[in-house]
């Protein structure tokens, strides 16, 4: 039997009376302390800092108190989690989404009070949460794999510590291969070096800990800061000849000018692969990671880049690949239409504009009817005829043929008719009778 929801939101009541407090605990002991500090100052009663006794008790001190604090926002962290559990078991599995919002809620403020701790509280945190024996296991892990992405946001290197200080962090938390691999990311982004030796002295004392993920990992921050350096660790990493990898390095570059600065970084790679076709297919395939978030954006944005980058034949391929109806944006796709038209051989322009031309169709059938009656007569607008009427054939044969009939008398209009023909509605065989006959086929 589910507890009423009116069990629930006590529980919740509950939770959220319980975090105010341990928040109002943990103002209430800095307030005091700062009252303290400030009436010791005014007395004369602190010591001079200039003194290094002083200055040694005075460090001590402080210390004390951010390891106090520490272990307070633990102390409040397990406790939500505790409350977190009790709420999930007394309500069934239910999903209340106002008392979701408010654990999310809860759950936030504990990760910006994380975000403010320095590397040796987290640690002392995530220590005290590791060690709790009132947690389930599962909240347990839920609760460090949050502690430590905290820390892992400004202090990517202390995380990495946590696999090699002997306490037994990786082996106890599942999440500790992603952990790992986001952290080496972070750390990469800021100072590849540092995280680059830090991987070389770990694959000699701890090589179970370098896996493939953290090298990726490595690769991806590395390729923020220096796409050029990311490429030619891939051989000193052992991970040449995958595709993943490269996908790491070039998806890593998110402005228009980090990815032309990829873009270049990506063929000096390309020069010194002597095999053609695994060059040629690396170049297709990087082009396309690389265009994807191109074209992405407006296509006056798209088309400039592509225009600042000078991509040649077979890089222009790649950017003709990586187009979907999904990373077109709407009422562009007409653009791109005409755009591969201009750009591609006739016979591979005209394979992506079908493709482009039946999603769009099939998502907005009057948007991209519209763009059909604007367009300029041309290669473009011929293929998107065929593909509009072949499209519509099976539920609106009507408007299929009138498009068809304003192709020019030839080949790409019988073709059209046919295809009518053979896609008309199975209900109205007299018409597709009446349609064969007018048009003379059989």
């Amino acid at each position: 039997m589910k507890t009423p929801l009116a069990l629930a939101a006590i529980i919740l009541v509950i939770g959220v009376g319980l975090g105010w407090q341990g928040s109002q605990q943990l103002s209430a002991i800095r307030e005091n302390r700062n009252q303290l500090m400030a009436e010791a100052t005014r007395r004369g009663m602190i010591p001079n800092l200039s003194n290094s006794s002083a200055t040694a008790r005075t460090t001590q001190y402080e210390r004390v108190n951010r390891e106090a604090d520490a272990k307070l926002i633990a102390a409040g962290f397990i406790a939500f989690g505790k409350q977190r559990e009790a709420f999930e078991k007394a309500a069934g599995g239910t999903r209340d989404p106002a008392i979701q919002k408010e654990m999310g809620r809860r759950m936030a403020e504990f990760r910006q009070r994380m975000m403010a701790m320095d590397p040796a509280q987290m640690k002392i945190l995530i220590a005290e949460v590791r060690a709790s024996q009132d947690l389930s296991e599962d909240t347990r892990r839920r609760l460090v794999a949050v502690s430590v992405l905290a820390l892992a946001n400004d202090h990517p290197q202390a995380v990495l510590g946590l696999f090699t200080d002997g306490s037994g962090f990786a082996k106890d938390d599942h999440s500790g291969g992603y952990v790992l691999s986001s952290s080496l990311a972070r750390w990469a982004k800021d100072d590849p070096l540092a995280a680059l030796a830090w991987v070389r002295q770990s694959a000699d004392n701890f090589p179970d800990l370098i896996t493939y993920d953290a090298k990726r990992g490595l690769l991806s921050g590395t390729a923020m800061k220096d796409p050029v350096l990311a490429f030619k660790l891939i051989d000193e990493l052992g991970l040449k000849g995958t595709d993943n990898v490269i996908e790491s390095i070039i998806s890593a570059a998110q402005t228009p000018d980090e990815k032309l600065a990829t873009l270049a970084a990506l063929r000096a790679h390309l020069a010194t692969i002597k095999e053609v076709s695994a060059r040629d297919e690396l170049a297709t395939g990087g082009l396309v990671v690389l265009a994807q978030g191109v074209v992405q954006d407006s296509f006056a944005a798209a088309s400039q880049w592509i225009c600042a980058a000078q991509l040649s034949a077979s890089e222009l391929v790649g950017v003709a690949l990586a187009l979907n109806y999904n990373t077109s944006r709407s009422g562009e796709t007409g653009l791109w239409l005409e755009w591969l038209a201009a750009n591609l051989p006739p016979e591979m322009a005209a394979d992506k504009q079908k493709f482009l031309m039946t999603s769009w169709t099939r998502s907005d059938c009057q948007a991209a009817g519209q763009w059909l009656a604007a367009a300029s007569d041309g290669p473009a607008k011929t293929t998107a005829i065929r593909t509009y009427a072949e499209t519509v054939a099976s539920y609106d044969p009507g408007v299929a043929a009138q498009w068809a009939l304003t192709l020019p008398p030839g080949p790409d209009r019988d073709t059209t008719l046919i295809s009518i023909y053979q896609n008309w509605p199975k209900s109205d065989p007299s018409g597709a009778a009446a349609f064969a006959k007018d048009h003379s086929l059989k």
